[in-house]
């Protein structure tokens, strides 16, 4: 089953002229009608205002469609109706100006995020871990979507206090591939310009002179008005990785071998996923094509 809300009448962006060509992907972002999962919302919402695109908020339930006792009709549908409600509101109180679509589906939460990524230029969801036991929760959805997932996913935290101020924006290097670096950077060096935010490039390899070094032309060649600085990160752990970028805006990486063989996220990322308070992005590695390819189910906790 799928309902779509309408933007209602002044929250709309002018209409788009002729020849300007077919409306941008959607930013799609998850809807539990958790508190984390609103903190997502409002994060998507301020994203796809800055990107000229619409959000699209997508809520799944395994339950949709069961009947309840003597045949009525279950909870579960008012619930769904309820939860994406809920994010609609948040997500046109957030950015008026976007076109926001909301769609209840049946079915698991993380196959339903998969699925909408195939049309979307992004995928963002929220996630609260605070230990072994939301560790099975994390493994279900954040895992999955961001191991398989042929766009960009970015993971909210719970809200925690304190601000980033005018702390970077920070992107890792080295994590996966040589060729997976450049789909990182130019997603961080986007993401920078459109926040007007200075660009921190975390290198952990021992031997990162290539085409990403700090003393590359590239960079000037092609974000000239990025400001951006370089630090080395040795023998990558966590915790190493945690200390140099964070508390940042937003902490970019490459998904690693995530998808690759039936691979689940890489240990490294699960742990950062674990431990990071700032919003994260894995960016999909080269080697990934579609998330609709039939593969064994695979999901690594810890």
């Amino acid at each position: 089953m799928s309902t779509t809300t309408p933007t209602p009448a002044g929250t709309t962006p002018a209409p788009r002229a002729p020849g300007d060509g077919p409306p941008p992907p959607p930013v799609v972002v998850g809807a539990d009608g958790s508190e984390c999962g609103l903190r997502a919302v409002r994060w998507a919402a301020e994203d796809a205002a800055r990107r000229g695109a619409p959000l699209r908020i997508v809520h799944a339930t395994p339950h949709l469609g069961h009947r309840g006792v003597a045949g009525s009709p279950a909870a579960w549908l008012p619930r769904a109706r309820g939860a994406t409600a809920q994010a609609y509101t948040v997500a046109v109180h957030t950015a008026p100006s976007v076109p926001v679509s909301t769609e209840v589906v049946p079915g698991d939460p993380a196959a339903a995020l998969l699925r909408a990524a195939e049309d979307a230029q992004l995928v963002v969801l929220g996630i609260a871990t605070t230990g072994v036991a939301d560790e099975l929760v994390l493994a279900s959805v954040a895992q999955r979507v961001a191991a398989r997932s042929p766009r960009p996913v970015v993971v909210v935290p719970r809200s925690r206090p304190g601000g980033t101020g005018s702390r970077p924006d920070v992107a890792v290097l080295g994590l996966g591939e040589r060729e997976d670096d450049e789909p990182v950077v130019a997603f961080a060096a986007e993401a920078a310009l459109r926040t007007r935010t200075p660009l921190l490039v975390l290198h952990t390899r021992p031997d990162d002179g290539g085409a990403w070094a700090a003393d590359s032309p590239q960079w000037d060649e092609r974000w000239p008005d990025l400001r951006v600085t370089h630090a080395p990160v040795p023998s990558p752990t966590g915790g190493r990785v945690l200390a140099a970028a964070c508390p940042t805006p937003l902490l970019v990486m490459t998904a690693g071998h995530g998808g690759l063989l039936h691979r689940p996220l890489d240990g490294l990322h699960r742990w950062l996923l674990r431990h990071c308070t700032s919003p994260m992005v894995f960016v999909p590695p080269v080697h990934r094509r579609s998330s609709t390819e039939p593969r064994e189910e695979i999901i690594a906790v810890g």
